[in-house]
């Protein structure tokens, strides 16, 4: 087994900061979108995009920059899969408590999601 050259984690550690800081704009322009009531054309396309984006990989990425040097394929399995069953679970719960907020559930999402990505994107990983 070799270990990555620092030139290889550098990479890393900026291709990591730069998808939490991506991720902190989406979360923020889904929630002003969603503020604003943007449904139709082309800015409710962009908003349907951009809060799917969000919803599924924000918490996941909030999860997985705790993760220490490990591969990037374990980074992306652990977003993903973080990030579809918090968004099944909230889903789930608003449907058995009868509750039906999805904007919500975003700004939730959102404000739990977004410290941990800020920190992930400023703190060296």
């Amino acid at each position: 087994m070799t270990l990555p050259s620092s030139a290889e984690l550098t990479r890393a550690r900026l291709a990591r900061r730069a998808v939490a800081i991506l991720l902190v704009a989406a979360g923020l322009v889904a929630c002003v979108l969603s503020l604003l009531q943007v449904t139709g054309g082309a800015a409710g396309q962009t908003r349907l995009v951009v809060t799917l984006a969000f919803l599924l990989l924000g918490p996941g990425w909030a999860a997985a920059g705790f993760l220490r040097r490990a591969p990037a394929a374990h980074v992306w399995l652990l977003t993903v899969g973080v990030g579809v069953a918090t968004t099944l679970l909230i889903g789930q719960a608003m449907v058995m408590t009868g509750v039906w907020a999805p904007a919500g559930a975003l700004y939730l999402t959102t404000v739990l999601s977004v410290p941990f990505l800020l920190r992930h994107a400023v703190v060296a990983l």
